[in-house]
């Protein structure tokens, strides 16, 4: 035991020698290399058994049980040496065997099972000292040991954390401690057959054990230094964390309802001079009884962890009588089993005067809109009165009787008039868009027939000034839709006028093609381009501003208020669109948007009587048809009945799909899009009952290769909505007889 004791003295001198001679000595390259060696070996030992979730407390508890592994194995494997030289044989033996042990002990801390590997080496080292003690005799005086060993156990076991654990070690150490002296003899000859040996070991026991406890107890002290000193170093840096921080914090007792602590900047806040008027201070001194009773309304977890925080915009009135705007984040805590808030303050008056101030400037601005609103409608009505007389007595005077040289005269006044109504109208409109009370109609409207009228309308003008009018319309645009005819005219009229305006020779095309469709809606591109005098590309944005046109020059040849194309991208804006342009200078301009436009699904579809009367008779034919739009279904069972083919409907695909299994159908006629199952779904499911049964898709929507993906997914043909007659009865007939 004394070769042990002296090992693991040895041992710790070593480690701070290492420590110390690393910080402060030159070493040579081979005495460097050897230090270092020996300081990686034992930080691989010491850190071993490490994980990554393990928590700072079970961390160090690792640590320190390794680090007393690893000096008491030194200790061990060098008494071994030394009791083979002195001829101790038995005692080498159980030093072999207690090492082992400790071995064993190590492994299990490497696998989480700390506890018990302390436990065991516990008792190990205790079965070990009272064995050596009966092998050696009292007289040797290992007992002396058990000194060192109790500062040990205490380093190694926390006294806070596991008093209960330090009890148990304690309570087991005392009991082999009371059987050496009970049961172990003052002199064993087993193996110490010279009486004078055991005074010596007697003085070398008692000189290390003493020289042991001083090193321990330096140890112990100096770690308690060190930990207050990092105490105290976290301290100042959460001090600083906590006074330097923007939220001012306030720490209430929740218990006597006392400020129990606060930080620099709830002190500013609240305009308090001194921290020390407030701390100690009952809460209702700065928080109101409201403030109190939401306060107590936070609970806590029997563990203390807050189980809900409350956060929110209070008020507080500081020392000065000033009202503070806050958001306030409060929270419970619990601290030595008493019961705290902590309640947060971020200071939102700034922001809480700058709402107020746009508020403020948002009714004036409102109650500016207003005057103008009335100073406009007032206007329009004195104008429009004198307008209304002027144009009406120019088109009275041109119907009566006049001098020839009077007909020039009373066609400027006629066209001025008119000119001043149109500029009036354009100022209103833009009036009624910015300040949001335009809304749209979504009346019935054949789109076809309203590009005509266009074409109508235009046509004149630009033959007028020897210009060839376009109009081209995609003929999939068939069916009619739910809009607002008067704002889309309106639209048109402001882009065709200018159109024609810039435009000397050449073309002006108004255009509207199908993007894409569903069953409900359809994507619609509308165009109107011309071979104008174009705008150039850094004006191209200007021209959509209120009141601007491409350039003085502009402005003087060709006169306008600015206002046609800001009013025709404010419409535009309604219709979810945006009115785009693309334009050369010198070749012309093309302003083009797209809208989404509702289909009218109560319209009636395009028949051609004629045609219809001249269909053949099917027969013995039965048809399966899901549809879920009754319009639809009512116009197609019409057709299919008067062409002698037995109809069985169903208004979604999982009906179409059930009714397919009970019966026996030559033709399923399906819509892609129904509620409870789509179209594409319920035909898969029919091709697992029959491969072979002609399927159309009786559709609406339109996409890219849309044909051939239905294709793809088991339909034959493709008829589209609104579908005509003949073109049903066509495919009905082909693939019968391609099944045939």
């Amino acid at each position: 035991m004394t070769g042990q004791i002296e090992n693991a003295l040895y041992t710790n001198l070593l480690f701070y020698f290492v420590q110390y001679r690393g910080k402060h000595l030159n070493a040579n390259p081979l005495s460097n290399h050897l230090i270092l060696t020996f300081r990686s070996f034992y930080e691989d030992i010491v850190y071993s058994g490490l994980r990554e979730d393990y928590t700072h407390s079970q961390r160090r508890k690792t640590i320190r049980f390794n680090q007393f592994v690893v000096l008491t194995l030194i200790a061990n494997f060098t008494c071994v040496i030394s009791y083979f030289i002195y001829g101790l044989y038995i005692s080498a033996l159980i030093n072999l065997s207690s090492a082992y042990i400790f071995i064993l002990a190590f492994h299990l801390n490497q696998r989480r099972k700390y506890k018990f590997a302390r436990i065991l080496s516990i008792l190990n080292l205790n079965l070990y000292l009272v064995i050596m003690n009966y092998m050696e005799g009292l007289r040797a005086g290992e007992y002396f040991f058990y000194f060192p060993y109790f500062l040990v156990m205490t380093f190694i076991i926390s006294f806070k954390r596991n008093f209960k654990e330090l009890t148990f070690v304690y309570l087991v150490t005392i009991l082999s401690l009371f059987f050496c002296f009970k049961y172990c003899p003052q002199e064993n000859l087993y193996q110490v057959h010279i009486g004078r040996m055991f005074n010596n070991l007697y003085d070398s026991n008692l000189v290390i054990s003493l020289v042991l406890t001083t090193f321990f107890s330096y140890a112990i002290l100096r770690i308690n230094r060190d930990n207050e000193a990092a105490i105290l170093k976290e301290k100042h840096f959460v001090d600083t964390i906590y006074n330097t921080s923007l939220d001012g914090v306030f720490i209430l007792d929740a218990g006597r309802l006392l400020i129990a602590d606060c930080n620099n900047r709830a002190l500013e806040l609240l305009e308090i001079d001194n921290k020390k008027d407030i701390v100690g201070t009952a809460m209702d001194s700065l928080f109101t009884k409201e403030h109190i009773r939401l306060f107590k309304g936070i609970d806590l977890n029997p563990d203390g962890d807050s189980t809900k925080s409350w956060q929110g915009e209070l008020s507080f009135t500081s020392k000065k009588d000033n009202t503070v705007f806050a958001f306030v984040n409060v929270v419970s805590f619990l601290d030595n089993n008493q019961h705290f808030w902590k309640i947060s303050i971020l200071d939102l008056s700034e922001i809480k005067m700058t709402q107020f101030e746009l508020m403020k400037a948002k009714q004036k601005a409102e109650v500016a809109s207003r005057a103008k609103s009335r100073f406009l409608s007032n206007m329009s009505h004195e104008l429009r009165t004198p307008l209304n007389g002027i144009i009406g007595a120019s088109n009275l005077l041109l119907q009566e009787q006049y001098l020839p040289e009077q007909k020039s005269h009373l066609e400027i006044l006629k066209l001025s008039s008119e000119h001043m109504m149109i500029l009036i109208n354009e100022i209103l409109d833009f009036n009624k868009i910015e300040a949001g009370r335009f809304e749209l109609e979504n009346l019935p409207v054949d789109l076809r027939s309203f590009m005509r009228k266009l074409e109508t309308q235009f046509a004149a003008q630009a033959q007028a000034k020897g210009l060839l009018f376009k109009l081209d319309v995609d003929d999939k645009l068939e069916s009619e839709f739910l809009t607002d005819e008067t704002r889309l005219n309106q639209i048109f009229s402001n882009l065709l006028s200018n159109a024609i305006k810039f435009t000397h020779t050449g073309s002006i095309t108004l255009g509207a093609r199908k993007i894409s469709s569903t069953s409900k809606k359809t994507l619609i591109q509308f165009m109107v381009q011309d071979t104008g005098i174009g705008i150039s590309s850094h004006k191209q944005q200007e021209v959509f501003d209120s009141f601007t046109q491409a350039d003085t020059d502009t402005t003087r040849k060709y006169g306008g208020t600015g206002l046609g194309l800001a009013i025709s991208r404010k419409l535009v804006n309604l219709f979810s669109g945006e009115l785009l342009l693309q334009s050369e200078e010198g070749k012309g301009s093309t302003f083009y948007f797209t809208a989404e436009l509702e289909i009218n699904e109560n319209a009636k579809l395009y028949i051609n009587d004629e045609k219809v009367k001249q269909l053949p008779v099917f027969d013995n034919i039965k048809i399966l048809i899901a549809e879920d739009n009754a319009v639809n279904m009512s116009v197609a069972r019409k057709f299919l009945i008067k062409w002698g083919i037995e109809v069985h409907e169903a208004v979604n695909g999982l009906e179409a799909v059930e009714k397919f299994g009970r019966g026996v159908f030559d033709l399923v006629l399906i819509d892609l899009e129904m509620p409870e199952m789509d179209g594409i779904t319920a035909l898969a499911e029919i091709r697992k009952l029959d491969r072979t049964v002609p399927a159309i898709a009786f559709t609406a929507a339109v996409y890219e290769d849309m044909r051939i993906d239905l294709m793809k997914k088991g339909f034959m043909e493709v008829v589209p909505k609104p579908f005509r007659p003949e073109d049903l009865h066509n495919k009905i007939l082909k693939l019968l007889a391609r099944r045939a």
